[in-house]
């Protein structure tokens, strides 16, 4: 399966988990620790956004050169994100504002960041590129190691808002 093709598989997953939730089911916290999920939607979206910058940036100084086009695997990005055991402060650029006013907005901006995505990864061979940037918490990566990251990224809060959505009472 190409990257495209897991990025696509993977949105569709994350948009079918709220498409059926009123908007006062998703705006609902179960704890004011915890956020809604039209948060953890919105923190999403804000990271998909990030990743898309990421991916056309072109190699400059500073971004380092290694002899491989993947400095993570697959299988270990996986494991590293699922673990929500593990938990990181998301920084402020990627934490949820209200930028959506209700589901169907929040969906249509995900599928509209997500096809650029997929566009960029049409057009370019990212999977050649051996110069990474760097993540703040997971160290180098390169483009292709974002894209494994974004899917893996989107898995972990597809987790977190089916906790939530256990919490949320249906009348």
């Amino acid at each position: 399966m190409t990257l495209q093709e897991k990025l696509k598989l993977n949105t569709d997953t994350l948009l079918n988990s709220f498409k059926t939730l009123t908007n006062e089911q998703i705006q609902f916290k179960p704890a004011d620790t915890v956020w809604s999920i039209s948060e953890i939607i919105e923190h999403i979206f804000l990271v998909d956004v990030g990743v898309a910058k990421v991916l056309t940036l072109p190699p400059e100084k500073g971004n380092t050169e290694n002899n491989r086009t993947e400095l993570f695997s697959d299988q270990k990005l996986n494991t590293l994100l699922v673990n929500r055991s593990f938990k990181v402060p998301a920084p402020d650029f990627v934490s949820p504002q209200g930028r959506f006013a209700n589901a169907d907005d929040a969906a249509k901006n995900i599928n509209i960041i997500i096809d650029k995505i997929i566009y960029h990864l049409d057009t370019n061979k990212i999977e050649e590129e051996t110069h990474t940037i760097k993540h703040q918490v997971l160290g180098e990566m390169t483009k292709t190691d974002w894209v494994h990251f974004l899917i893996h990224h989107t898995n972990r809060h597809l987790m977190q808002l089916e906790e939530v959505k256990k919490s949320i009472v249906i009348n």
